[in-house]
């Protein structure tokens, strides 16, 4: 063999080897290279005097030019977070044109941050926070309070009793659902509908609300808990009624606290949250949980197809306890949740992947799990996965918490957004 042909095969098999190395980089489940810095963006706002001044990412949407909206709280002189939205850019950087320099914050109400976000079709931003006091809250596109809508782009829910506000939805007649301790809804300016439920309201089988979703035909489907707990599931008429054709007189059980609802083409949904395995001894006093996933018909009652009897529970290993937080469903059909794990105090980002039909997609990450750890400089850092969501093209978006005790400077924290392949 001459030297021409040993160079040639030499080309061929480091071109193979190249390939195959590119495949293995691109599994999905891995951090994409092209957002942030390795996969992860970072906000940071610097060192606070008390681990109270946090900056808690919650939730995340995803516009249609693909733009990630991400809705929290950022530290403030009170020293607890106010109210805030940040707007990145595809690639992970803020986006400068939204509001100050890619954040907009809101220090005129309590100082509790936004806990759920969503879009109108005509691109405003509609996010909620509060606790015995809800606030309802939308921003033009470009980050600015709306003043077409409530008092100078606030609406203040009073009479609702709720530990958080946990979901917003905007019908397509542009009327506005809430849900925490109780189920409301607002017209399209921000007044209350006093067609829905009883004045505008209709209280929740569990106390809070956990999860909200809306079905093609104006019917409303709610989780909700008792104590963090026992889990329900609830359906609404479009008028804020019970709809007794669901389950049993409108409602139904659902394996501990669904934190996620996610509606199929069928009619049928998904529920995620996390189990609790009480044969397993609690580590540094945390009981023992896995994420759990079920599926049900629309008539509200179990699929028994999927998975193992209607659910499908999945632990992470090296990690004791999952505390489930998100639930969405690629284009694909597949099936992803998001979770915080810990063990022993570490703490880290947590998703698994599920084909449509409840099992296990070994393809994706470490054989259906996927970890991320974030670093500190000196002690190990608090972080908490928050909000969920995936993109066109099926690349899926994670956003939470960071916090990190710095000596003698108090605590760091930043939002962090962390985005993996999809397929």
């Amino acid at each position: 063999m001459n030297a021409t042909t040993l160079n040639r095969a030499a080309l061929l098999i480091f071109a193979a080897l190249l390939i195959t190395s590119q495949q293995a980089a691109a599994q999905a489940g891995h951090l994409d290279p092209t957002f942030g810095s390795g996969g992860i963006a970072t906000t940071d706002f610097g060192d606070q005097t008390g681990s109270s001044n946090v900056a808690p990412a919650n939730a995340v949407t995803i516009q249609s030019n693909g733009e990630i909206v991400v809705a929290g709280g950022v530290p403030s002189r009170t020293g607890f977070p106010v109210p805030a939205v940040a707007r990145y850019n595809t690639n992970g950087s803020l986006d400068p044109t939204f509001g100050t320099g890619g954040i907009v914050s809101i220090s005129s109400i309590e100082d509790v941050p936004f806990t759920a976000v969503t879009l109108q079709s005509d691109g405003k931003i509609v996010t909620v926070a509060g606790g015995f006091t809800a606030y309802v809250v939308r921003y033009t596109s470009s980050g600015v309070l709306d003043s077409t809508f409530g008092t100078g782009g606030i609406v203040t829910l009073s009479f609702i009793l709720g530990p958080s506000a946990s979901g917003v939805l905007v019908q397509p007649d542009g009327k506005i659902l809430v849900a925490d301790g109780h189920l409301s809804r607002l017209l399209s300016d921000g007044q209350v509908d006093t067609s829905f439920g009883s004045g505008g309201t209709a209280r929740t089988a569990g106390y809070p609300a956990t999860g909200l979703a809306l079905l093609p035909n104006g019917k409303i489907l709610v989780a909700s808990s008792v104590l963090g707990t026992s889990g329900f599931i609830s359906q609404y008429d479009s008028n804020g009624s019970l709809d007794t054709t669901f389950g049993i007189d409108g409602q139904l059980a659902s394996p501990e606290t669904a934190n996620g609802l996610v509606l199929l083409g069928s009619g049928d949904f998904l529920a995620g949250g996390s189990l609790t395995n009480n044969s397993v001894l609690p580590v540094g006093g945390i009981a023992a949980s896995s994420f759990a996933v079920s599926r049900y018909l629309g008539v509200g009652s179990t699929d028994a197809s999927f998975g193992a009897n209607g659910g499908t529970v999945t632990s992470v290993p090296g990690f004791t306890a999952i505390a489930t937080s998100g639930l969405a469903v690629q284009p694909s059909g597949d099936i992803v949740t998001l979770g915080t794990a810990n063990q022993s105090g570490q703490t880290a980002f947590a998703l698994a992947r599920y084909t449509a039909a409840g099992q296990l997609d070994t393809t994706f990450g470490n054989n259906g799990t996927v970890v991320t750890l974030f670093g500190g400089s000196l002690q190990v850092p608090s972080v908490s996965a928050n909000g969920l969501a995936i993109q066109s093209d099926g690349k899926i978006v994670a956003v939470g918490s960071y916090l990190v005790s710095v000596p003698y400077h108090g605590y760091d924290t930043a939002f962090k957004l962390v985005r993996y392949l999809g397929q």
